[in-house]
């Protein structure tokens, strides 16, 4: 079953890179003379290639996912100020994901089964953890009120660990450093851009997703409707527990 989710993940990642490579053609073969439009499938442009790889990770950060419904629930609770840790454990650990694989030991994994299933058993524990607390915390108030959240397990390092076990960082990390590496330029460079992009774009889109929490939460001014709220949230993250197990 792991092997299978590795290849799954693989698969995925070939195929993004599929679409921005002929993205990036179309781009140099619109603002490439004639002359050089030959031998544009030796190398792709970088500037097309880098808009290609931004669109990827702006899509995969602002779209739902357990990252983003984390950092929703986080705001929702415990204010605007409360997501900084959390936001910046997602980046790093992203950070530490991109470093990882273009270090080659992602193959450690693969190759290990029950490394890949103790890192998968984690991520879901976490995340069962954090909407069961949610949905405990909001049921089991008798005035109305939520109860005061407790500290996160582990609070910004398990969100930092978790980013080893979310399908979808793998997919996004493994598929915008394989369309990068397309673009011919050193892999110095590479590194580089992709560090650059993999932090401005995701805190800027995390940043809305805690925005939008905080605005649900003063949008609901009664009591007994942001426990449904936060009950909401829970089980939005424990959906995600399942997805992972499921991809």
């Amino acid at each position: 079953m792991v092997r299978a989710k590795a290849r799954m993940a693989l698969s995925g990642s070939s195929f993004m890179v599929s679409i921005i490579d002929r993205w990036s053609r179309l781009g140099d073969r619109a603002n490439a003379p004639h002359s050089v439009r030959c031998s544009s499938h030796q190398r792709r442009h970088p500037m097309n290639m880098l808009l290609g790889v931004s669109g990827l990770i702006f899509v995969s950060a602002v779209t739902p996912g357990p990252n983003n419904i984390a950092v929703l629930r986080i705001a929702g609770e415990q204010g605007l100020k409360a997501t900084a840790a959390a936001i910046l454990a997602v980046v790093l650990g992203s950070l530490a994901l991109l470093i990882v694989t273009q270090a080659g030991l992602d193959f450690v994994a693969a190759r290990h089964e029950w490394l890949r299933g103790a890192i998968t058993v984690g991520g879901v524990g976490y995340l069962l953890y954090i909407g069961a607390s949610t949905i405990y915390r909001s049921v089991g108030t008798t005035e109305g009120t939520l109860a005061p959240a407790r500290k996160p397990l582990s609070g910004a390092w398990s969100l930092f660990a978790f980013q080893f076990a979310n399908p979808k960082a793998w997919v996004l990390i493994l598929t915008a450093a394989a369309a990068a590496r397309r673009s011919g330029t050193s892999p110095s460079d590479v590194l580089i851009t992709l560090v650059a992009l993999l932090t401005v774009i995701p805190i800027t889109c995390l940043m809305g997703w805690a925005l939008l929490g905080r605005a649900l939460m003063r949008c609901v001014q009664d009591a007994r409707r942001q426990a449904w709220l936060a009950r909401a949230m829970g089980m939005l993250l424990i959906a995600s527990a399942a997805s992972l197990i499921g991809s």
